[in-house]
C-alpha cells in the first residue's frame, strides 16, 4: 500500500473545482430555452447601452474568431450563438482550468424594434461590438433649451 501525503490545499481545490461545476450546471439547467437556442455550455458577458437613435452591445468573446460567432436580428431581439474550441488538444494533467468551452447562446431583447438593414457589427481582441439602429429614434435633446426660456 503506497503512502499519500496529505495536501490540505489540494483538497480545498479540488472541492472548489466540484463546487464550481455543481453551481455552473445547476444554472445552466434553470436558464430558459423558449427561443429555441441552446443554452450552451457558457455565457459570454454582455453590455447594452441605449443611444438617442441605437442600441449599442457589446460582448466580450475572448478566444473566438470572428467566424466562430452567429449573429441575428429580428424585430426587437438580437440572437448571438457560436462556440469556442479548445485549441490543440487538453492537456492531460492541469493543476486548474477554469476557462469554459463549448457552445454558447445568448439572446437581448431591447425595449424597440430594430432595423435590420443598418446593422453594424465590428470584433477585434475579443469584443464584439454590434449597433442597433433604432426603426423609430426618439429625438435628441441636445441643443433644446429648457422650458420656460
Amino acid at each position: 500500500m503506497a503512502i499519500r501525503r496529505w495536501d490540505p490545499l489540494q483538497d480545498l481545490l479540488t472541492l472548489q473545482e466540484r463546487m464550481n461545476r455543481l453551481f455552473e450546471e445547476s444554472l445552466a439547467r434553470g436558464r430558459p430555452e423558449g427561443d429555441g437556442l441552446p443554452s450552451g455550455g457558457w455565457t459570454p458577458l454582455a453590455d447594452v447601452y441605449d443611444m438617442a437613435d441605437r442600441f449599442v452591445v457589446q460582448v466580450e468573446l475572448p478566444g473566438l474568431l470572428e467566424d466562430d460567432v452567429h449573429v441575428q436580428v429580428d424585430g426587437d431581439t438580437l440572437s448571438l450563438r457560436g462556440e469556442r474550441r479548445m485549441r490543440g488538444s487538453r492537456p492531460d494533467c492541469f493543476y486548474r482550468m477554469e476557462r469554459s468551452f463549448g457552445p454558447f447562446s445568448r439572446v437581448i431583447q431591447v425595449p424597440e424594434e430594430i432595423d435590420p438593414e443598418g446593422v453594424v457589427a465590428q470584433f477585434k481582441d475579443g469584443l464584439l461590438r454590434i449597433e442597433l439602429p433604432k426603426v423609430r429614434p426618439r429625438a435628441s435633446w441636445r441643443g433644446r433649451s429648457g422650458a420656460g426660456t
